[in-house]
């Protein structure tokens, strides 16, 4: 009986092969295609990346009344913020101005209590806005004893030359230590811009020049960094005169131990310093680099270092010179070591005789009768 053989079972291992092969092909074409879109393009990135702060930047404490300033940082250019005051009241939308990073705004409250400020954010990828985290802000009312004190012109130039930069310094105490900064009213009309926020009972100061010889009267102005602002200090009189007919001579006040005193200049290095009240003076002494050494009681010591160009007066301990002494020209270190190493030696000679290992002896000689 013969049997015949059928192909089923090859015919079958050919479609199955054929099925893989053309599975196998488009996966490859599929990955090629994703690998070309992917890594073979260049790479585009969004073109506002989203940057979103956790909360405003600014004050947490302050006072009724008072425009306090509240920052965020954003590095997206096409979105927009709207700061919301907590108190019903909020700003409108603002961007970032060109080559900017953050968006300020300021805002007071007129009523003492507790607010919630935030920030919303909106942009292309957000169009319903996103809200930051919230920030508490206590609003407390304050009185006459919370201001800083009022000022007084701690150095400077108070008779000096027209077009020439002068330095002037001021001093004050915030009654809770609270940071302080300064302005100062020139008496043309012009004040300053604030100086940078230091602490309490800490100078700073500033640089003017004033174009036209005159008498003006110059004062300056504390704030704390609450925004509480003092009075403003005692008038100063100012006289700038023209430099071509100054012959050198000027005069700069500044303040030691609540005591007003003057440095009347002869020239650029020299002058003495003088106190007004009592008409005593002591010469000062150039130290160079701009820098002067100033003996206030008239002990024949320097007690302070006056620095014009930053308005600082700061304590000089001078070096004390012993006077000749014979006691302290001996070089008593270099006999010390001698006798150290005389008496070392010795030692070490005599523990060697004691142990046995150097000795000495005598030796007999008979003589001949």
């Amino acid at each position: 009986m013969q049997r015949k053989t059928t192909c089923n079972i090859v015919s079958g291992k050919k479609n199955t092969c054929q099925s893989f092969l053309k599975t196998f092909l488009v996966f490859c074409i599929f990955s090629t295609t994703v690998f070309t879109i992917f890594f073979a393009s260049p790479v585009v990135f969004s073109k506002t990346p989203m940057f979103i702060p956790s909360t405003p930047l600014g004050t947490t404490f302050g006072y009724v009344g008072i425009d306090y300033e509240y920052a965020i940082v954003t590095l997206n250019p096409d979105s927009s913020w709207m700061f919301d005051w907590g108190d019903g009241t909020n700003s409108s939308w603002l961007q970032l101005e060109q080559n900017q990073t953050s968006i300020t705004q300021t805002h007071h409250w007129d009523s003492i209590g507790t607010y919630q400020l935030h920030v919303r954010y909106k942009s292309d990828t957000a169009p319903y806005g996103i809200w930051s985290d919230v920030m508490i802000v206590e609003i407390a009312t304050y009185s006459n004893d919370d201001f800083p004190y009022t000022p007084i012109l701690y150095t400077g130039k108070i008779q000096g030359f027209n077009n020439t930069v002068y330095t002037y310094s001021a001093l004050t105490t915030d009654p809770y230590n609270y940071q302080v900064c300064y302005r100062f009213d020139y008496g043309n009309g012009t004040f300053s811009e604030w100086t940078p926020y230091v602490p309490s009972s800490t100078s700073s100061y500033l640089s003017f020049a004033w174009e036209t010889p005159g008498v003006y009267v110059l004062r300056t102005q504390a704030r704390n960094q609450y925004g509480l602002e003092s009075g403003w200090s005692e008038p100063v009189q100012v006289i700038i005169t023209d430099k071509a007919a100054a012959n050198g001579a000027s005069i700069d006040l500044l303040v030691l131990n609540n005591i007003t005193y003057q440095i009347i200049y002869t020239s650029e290095h020299e002058g003495t310093f003088y106190n007004p009240s009592s008409g005593a003076s002591n010469d000062i002494q150039w130290k160079g680099g701009g820098v002067f050494l100033i003996d206030d009681d008239s002990d024949g010591r320097w007690e302070y270092l006056y620095i014009p160009s930053i308005g600082q007066v700061q304590a000089y301990d001078e070096p004390i010179i012993l006077e000749n002494n014979i006691f302290f020209e001996v070089p008593w270190l270099i006999i010390f070591i001698i006798l150290i190493i005389i008496f070392g030696a010795v030692g070490v000679v005599f523990v060697l005789v004691k142990t046995g290992y150097l000795y000495l002896y005598e030796e007999e000689v008979e003589v001949e009768q």
